[in-house]
């Protein structure tokens, strides 16, 4: 099972009562994330989808599993993520009111990182490796893939979104110059760079309110090489923190919810922070790592998911709504919400 990094980003999802959801119910509002515990038995990743806290899952723990990504439609919940086939490739999986659908082969390791529903449509963003073994950043749609970059050299897409006809996706492409990751948006499977690739940088989510396009991820400092923590607004970059990682964003009413990391000073560890219209907010002391990788807002709620460090040193599901957390696993065995590392 896959330990949650700072190269992490959506698994976060509010469905709203009139959207019917929350296991079934037409009437009730739930809360859905997409993750992984670890069987006790086994030692596997399992894949798991929370509805409000109510763990059920979506793997039987045989072989290692992941959710990264939920996404709700009425009285359909989907989930997307990866499976771990007997010869160790990871095969892109996606799972429709728990059942699963491999979105490739196996032949070659794959990974679904993002859904969005639209209409009678599901996306699912992700990459696969291809037979030269460049990685390809990859669209699915109804489960057919697309390409969004040619193969010859790395790129991935952690992110996406949908508004009217138009399908956004994110994550890096690599210059073939620097080798360097630049941070890019395909727009209809159409690149546009964020970075000019002399550092790195990396989008990992993204939001799409009204006509503006907002993207979130890292830059990287050319003087001190830390990561700065960056949002993308119609591709100009607005810096948010030194030594930090932006990994999720959403708008409501204007404002800007942005969640990530930082750095937890002379202590070195993570800290899980929220960003609102570019102040920093810190979910947690620093004493262990944490990180906030999922952000959504209803009405005057703010609700993050991410992980924290139990006092035995496992990663545990935790939920800050307003700042106030709560874990959701209790600490005996890894458990993890949101994106896999970048590979």
């Amino acid at each position: 099972m896959r330990h949650q990094q700072v190269l992490s980003a959506s698994a976060l999802l509010l469905a709203l009562p009139f959207f019917g959801c929350g296991g079934g119910s037409h009437t009730s509002s739930g809360l859905y994330m997409a993750g992984a515990t670890t069987s006790a038995t086994t030692g596997h990743g399992v894949a798991t989808l929370w509805t409000n806290s109510t763990a059920s899952y979506l793997s039987d723990g045989t072989k290692d599993a992941d959710a990264y990504a939920v996404a709700v439609s009425g009285i359909d919940v989907y989930a997307a993520g990866v499976t771990v086939t007997a010869t160790g490739r990871t095969v892109a999986t996606l799972w429709t009111n728990g059942m699963a659908t491999n979105l490739t082969d196996g032949t070659n390791d794959a990974q679904a990182c993002a859904i969005a529903v639209s209409g009678s449509d599901v996306y699912v963003a992700g990459f696969t490796n291809s037979t030269t073994g460049k990685i390809r950043a990859t669209l699915w749609k109804n489960g057919t893939a697309s390409y969004l970059s040619d193969g010859t050299s790395n790129a991935e897409a952690f992110g996406i979104a949908v508004s009217g006809s138009d399908v956004y996706a994110v994550g890096f492409t690599t210059n073939s110059t620097t080798g360097n990751w630049v941070s890019t948006v395909w727009k209809n499977g159409t690149a546009s760079y964020l970075s000019d690739g002399t550092s790195t940088a990396v989008a990992f989510g993204i939001a799409v309110s009204g006509s503006d396009v907002y993207a979130v991820g890292f830059t990287t400092n050319s003087t001190t090489g830390n990561q700065v923590a960056t949002v993308w607004e119609n591709g100009k970059a607005t810096n948010l923190s030194d030594d930090a990682a932006a990994l999720a964003i959403t708008v409501s009413g204007g404002d800007v919810y942005v969640a990530g990391e930082t750095a937890g000073g002379t202590s070195g560890n993570q800290v899980a922070t929220v960003w609102k219209d570019g102040t920093a907010t810190a979910l947690t002391d620093g004493k262990s790592n944490a990180i906030a990788d999922e952000i959504t807002v209803l009405g005057s709620d703010v609700y993050v998911a991410g992980v924290t460090t139990s006092p035995t040193g496992k990663d545990t599901v935790t939920v800050w709504k307003n700042g106030t957390a709560s874990n959701l696993t209790d600490g005996t065995e890894d458990a993890s919400v949101g994106l896999p590392g970048v590979n």
